[in-house]
C-alpha cells in the first residue's frame, strides 16, 4: 500500500512538474515576445539620426585640433534622451547642445579631434548612448607630418639581417606644392643607414635605403632626414626600424635584474657567447657598472650592477665593443620599489 501510494504520489508530482515546465515555457516565450515588441516599438517610435552620418576631415597636419559639427535629429514619434557621448580614443571629444529631444527636434554635436603625432589615415568613432539605442558617427582624418610633403611609408621596417650583411628598403617623398623643388641630401641618426635620392617624375623622389656594415646587433630606430629646397618644409624626416643579429650574443637576453630598492645596489651575472676577438670585449653601462669575470660555463662571464635613485621602471642599454667598434646592444631592465 505504501509502495502504491508512493508510486501514485510520484506520478502526481511528475504531472505537476510537467505542467509547471509547460507554463514556464509559455511565460518565457511571452516575455521574449513582449521585450521584442517593446524594443521594436522603441526603434519605430523614437530614432536619432546623425546628419551627416560620417565625417571626413581630409588631410591635416600634426598637432592640430580639428573641429566639426553633426546635427542629431529625433525622427521618431517619441521623446528621446541622450545619456552620454563617448569616443574610442582620448584624442576625440564630443559635446552635446542638449540631451532631451522631442519628436522632430534637433541638437548640435560639436566634435574636436586632435591629430597629435599620428601619421596616415585614422578613424575614430563617436558614440551617443540614447534611450532609443546607440548612434555612432565615424570621424576620419588623414594626418600628415608635413604641409607640403607626403611620405610613404612614414615608418619603414627593414628585413632582419645579420651584422655585416646588407639589407635595403625604399621610401617615396612626394612634393605637394606647385613650384620646382629638389632633395639634396639624406642624413641618418644614428649613422647606420645610407640614403640615396633619385628623382622620379616632376615632384616625386625615391630614397633608397641600405643598412651599413658597421650597424651593431640589436633593435634600432634610425631617424632619416631629407634636406630639401622647399621654403615651407626644408627638412622632411621619417623613421627606419631594423633588427640586426650577430654571432655574439648575451645569455640571458634581455638582462632583467632582480627587483631593486631605491639607493641599494642590485646585481646580475650573465655570459657573452660567441666572442672570438683577439682582445676582450669592452662593456659600457651608462647608469651602473659592467665587469668581466673571466670564463664562464658557455662563454665570457660578466656582472652588471645598478644602484637606482628612484622607484619605477628603469631601462637602459648595455653596449659591447670590440675595440672602438660597437658590436652589440642588449636591453637592461630593472623594476625599483
Amino acid at each position: 500500500m505504501g509502495d502504491h501510494c508512493a508510486a501514485e504520489g510520484g506520478g502526481l508530482r511528475g504531472e505537476v512538474r510537467v505542467r509547471s515546465l509547460g507554463i514556464m515555457r509559455v511565460l518565457k516565450h511571452f516575455l521574449v515576445l513582449t521585450v521584442a515588441g517593446v524594443a521594436s516599438a522603441v526603434s519605430m517610435n523614437a530614432q536619432i539620426v546623425a546628419e551627416p552620418g560620417e565625417i571626413d576631415l581630409g588631410r591635416r597636419s600634426q598637432q592640430q585640433v580639428v573641429e566639426s559639427k553633426v546635427a542629431l535629429v529625433n525622427s521618431g514619434k517619441e521623446a528621446v534622451t541622450i545619456y552620454d557621448v563617448q569616443a574610442d580614443c582620448s584624442c576625440t571629444v564630443g559635446t552635446l547642445g542638449k540631451q532631451s529631444l522631442a519628436p522632430g527636434e534637433r541638437t548640435e554635436l560639436a566634435i574636436k579631434t586632435e591629430t597629435r603625432n599620428y601619421q596616415g589615415e585614422i578613424t575614430r568613432r563617436v558614440v551617443m548612448r540614447t534611450s532609443a539605442g546607440d548612434v555612432a558617427v565615424p570621424v576620419k582624418v588623414t594626418v600628415a607630418a608635413y604641409e607640403r610633403w607626403d611620405v610613404k611609408p612614414p615608418l619603414i621596417t627593414l628585413a632582419p639581417s645579420v651584422r655585416g650583411k646588407g639589407v635595403a628598403g625604399e621610401v617615396t617623398l612626394t612634393h605637394l606644392g606647385t613650384e620646382a623643388v629638389d632633395v639634396t641630401t639624406v642624413d641618418a641618426n644614428p649613422a647606420w643607414v645610407k640614403g640615396v635620392v633619385t628623382r622620379r617624375g616632376e615632384r616625386e623622389f625615391v630614397v633608397t635605403l641600405a643598412k651599413k656594415a658597421d650597424a651593431p646587433a640589436g633593435h634600432h630606430m634610425v631617424k632619416m632626414t631629407a634636406v630639401t629646397t622647399d621654403a615651407v618644409n626644408p627638412q622632411v624626416s621619417f623613421n627606419v626600424f631594423m633588427t640586426v643579429t650577430s654571432a655574439v650574443r648575451v645569455k640571458p637576453s634581455p638582462l632583467v635584474l632582480p627587483v631593486g630598492k631605491t639607493g641599494k645596489e642590485t646585481r646580475l651575472r650573465a655570459e657573452l657567447l660567441g666572442w672570438d676577438g683577439d682582445l676582450p670585449p669592452r662593456l659600457e653601462l651608462s647608469r651602473g657598472t659592467a665587469t668581466l669575470l673571466g670564463h664562464g660555463t658557455e662563454g665570457l662571464a660578466f656582472e652588471i650592477a645598478v644602484t637606482p635613485e628612484k622607484a619605477g621602471a628603469m631601462t637602459q642599454l648595455l653596449k659591447i665593443y670590440a675595440g672602438d667598434q660597437l658590436e652589440l646592444e642588449v636591453a637592461v631592465i630593472l623594476r625599483v620599489e
